[in-house]
């Protein structure tokens, strides 16, 4: 079988995008083109027919990242030339997403508009003889960590499986944030695909942060290894972020 995808770019969170109207093998697939691209992080499968737009990404979960690349790969290939207004509907989630783009120049911004999170509440676990605690902040398809630099990179990495494990969570996200909220590391493990990637950014979790650290009508900037994303807390969780895309690639399964 021959698939096609496109490699997206948003705010360095490398992400393929497999085109697909039917039922794949969504490991074997992701496996696959995560060996033959080594800078991509995670994969996504959408299903653009009826024009409408449906992403499932390889582990169930929930991918902001990727819900608004999958919006721009849609802008791309359907030949619009303004703005664009339209709902992602991403698996594991009650409702479709909102996502606005703009396009300048082959790079895509997007407002993606996000429900609150269901619930926050606290994780506590010990590791490397301490003791933590840090906010929990569950989304539908996936649950953040709000670390700050008390908590390594080294700790976070050995942990964040069994945490994930423990709370039964589709994929865990632990962001390590800097003590004036401006940067932000996001370690994020799937729990499916058993993947863990500390990530160019991480959309869900920045705002999951916001959700947790900031009042509403406030807006959180964090700074990331593959840029900076923002994030406003109102009646939703507004998330601004850009995407570029690559040309099409082929694999054969």
């Amino acid at each position: 079988m021959n698939i096609k995808y496109y490699i997206a770019d948003p705010t360095g969170n490398i992400t393929a995008l497999v085109l697909t109207d039917k039922s794949l093998d969504y490991k074997l697939v992701s496996q696959k083109i995560m060996q033959e691209n080594s800078s991509v992080e995670q994969v996504g499968f959408v299903d653009f027919s009826g024009g409408q737009i449906r992403l499932r990404m390889s582990g169930s979960e929930f991918c902001g990242n990727a819900t608004m690349s999958a919006a721009a790969l849609y802008y791309e290939l359907s030949g619009r030339k303004s703005n664009f207004e339209t709902e992602v509907s991403v698996f594991g989630t009650d409702k479709p997403v909102k996502v606005n783009v703009t396009e300048k120049d082959k790079c895509f911004k997007c407002d993606c508009f996000l429900e609150k999170p269901y619930k926050i509440s606290e994780a506590s676990f010990a590791a490397d003889n301490k003791e933590y605690n840090f906010p929990l902040v569950c989304f539908e398809g996936i649950m953040h960590i709000i670390a700050d630099e008390t908590l390594s990179l080294n700790t976070a990495k050995k942990v964040i499986s069994t945490l994930a494990e423990s709370l039964c969570a589709k994929a865990l996200g632990i962001m390590m944030i800097s003590e004036n909220k401006g940067k932000m590391k996001p370690l994020v493990y799937v729990s499916d695909t058993k993947t863990l990637f500390l990530e160019g950014s991480c959309a869900s979790g920045s705002c999951a942060a916001a959700a947790a650290l900031c009042k509403k009508g406030e807006k959180l900037i964090l700074k990331q290894p593959g840029g900076t994303l923002g994030v406003l807390n109102s009646d939703e969780l507004v998330l601004s972020g850009s995407v570029k895309l690559s040309q099409c690639f082929e694999l054969e399964i």
